[in-house]
């Protein structure tokens, strides 16, 4: 009796052993995986009709669901044996956990079963790819893109948006608006929100803050050369025109006085939400969505934005490690990121969603699906540090944007402060 008791041990030990985290072996009794998501309010119960429908899909294991946006509470239990099986993170999350070894290396399963990645974006798989390993699977994606209010630009003589942002920059002037206070009323060229002149003004000159090899390299020519247009603009209507128009939108951002809701700006480089937004608040702008602008002479730029992903990951400490990879592969799969995407409102990193029915009904997914598919996302540098070096770029297009630093002494200046950060 001893010996097939022994036999049967072994077998099973021998079951785990195989591959990544092994296979499921069935049992009178489902094991539990536990999984964190920093989603609340309409959304979390998206994420529970998902774990509803894996728990249902099979009978090895039941997931347990839990509301987590404390982001704190989530590093102190990745730290501990209390840690969730399974979590759901930004691709940045990713850098910066497992940069203190917190997430499971994902690429051994991966390569144990043969996994197919390919039926991911190239660019969500990058987003998660840590030195040649695999550390979390994409769910969704984030990219900005160029909104355009239709009536604005027929009223300054034009019937098609820009290609180039010289194009963009004539017609923002002609656009641009000064009500009888002298104060702007219609702000032409997409200054605002500040993370996109942050990042898609200066991608669409050739710009990057950072090198290949993720280290701060402010001073290069797209970045000048995307300041200096900016600057231009603010000096021909007056810095603090320009900045007390700002101020006002920044306040109102994704209200129902919303500048571009209202009318009140020609050009706004934003995300797939906002024609969601814009339909929830009753706008009645007519508006087009249009690829961000590349320059004259780099017209290949056109379309360049940030690239981001929600991702799915295993923490090191995680207590059902077989379990979590089965439910991290099913819920980044076409079941289950169906669910997800449809119900939050998100764009697919699973490309045969791209041509789904359901996720193309969205207002404004197919002009952002057709942008995801010229794989032009640009990713946030794979630093230690980015936070940091993110809040020295804000502080340096601070000084440029009130005027009070030409754009090449704030570059070299950035360049000095970064140049320790990793």
């Amino acid at each position: 009796m001893k010996k097939v008791v022994s036999s049967v041990l072994a077998l099973i030990l021998l079951a785990t052993a195989l591959g990544g985290f092994g296979t499921a072996v069935a049992e009178t009794a489902p094991q539990k995986v536990v999984f964190w998501y920093n989603n609340s309010g309409d959304e979390a119960l998206v994420y529970e009709e998902a774990i509803k429908a894996y728990n249902a899909s099979q009978t090895a294991y039941q997931v347990e669901g839990l509301s987590v946006t404390d982001a704190q509470k989530l590093i102190v239990a990745m730290s501990s044996n209390e840690a969730p099986d399974v979590i759901k993170i930004s691709n940045q999350d990713v850098v910066q956990y497992q940069a203190n070894g917190l997430l499971e290396n994902l690429q051994t399963s991966i390569d144990a079963e043969a996994f197919d990645m390919s039926i991911y974006s190239d660019k969500s798989i990058e987003a998660n790819t840590l030195e040649g390993a695999v550390y979390a699977l994409p769910l969704s994606a984030y990219t900005i893109q160029m909104f355009y209010n239709k009536d604005l630009l027929a009223a300054a003589g034009y019937t098609e948006p820009p290609k180039t942002v010289e194009e963009m920059y004539d017609m923002a002037v002609k656009a641009t608006v000064i009500g009888a206070d002298g104060n702007i009323d219609v702000l032409g060229f997409p200054l605002f929100p500040y993370a996109s002149a942050r990042q898609e003004l200066i991608y669409a000159f050739g710009g990057r803050w950072w090198g290949e090899d993720s280290v701060p390299a402010p001073q290069n020519d797209g970045i000048l050369a995307s300041l200096t247009m900016n600057v231009q603009y603010r000096n021909l209507y007056g810095i603090d025109k320009v900045n007390a128009f700002i101020a006002s939108a920044n306040t109102n951002r994704y209200t129902e006085q919303d500048m571009f809701f209202a009318g009140k700006q020609l050009f706004r480089l934003d995300g797939s939400w906002l024609p969601t937004m814009m339909q929830n608040f009753g706008s009645t702008v007519n508006y087009g969505i249009t690829l961000i602008p590349g320059t004259n002479a780099n017209p290949d730029l056109r379309g360049t934005s940030r690239y981001e992903t929600d991702s799915i990951a295993v923490p090191v400490m995680a207590a059902n490690k077989a379990g979590a990879w089965d439910f991290t592969k099913w819920l980044c799969g076409m079941e289950g990121a169906k669910i997800i995407d449809v119900g939050t409102g998100n764009l697919p990193a699973l490309k045969a969603l791209y041509d789904d029915a359901d996720v193309l009904a969205k207002p404004g997914f197919a002009e952002f699906i057709d942008a995801l598919k010229l794989e032009k996302g640009i990713q946030y540098p794979k630093m230690a540090d980015f936070s940091e070096y993110t809040s020295m770029i804000n502080a340096a297009l601070d000084e440029v944007y009130a005027g009070t630093k030409a754009p090449a002494d704030a570059l070299a200046e950035l360049a000095d402060l970064s140049s320790s950060l990793q």
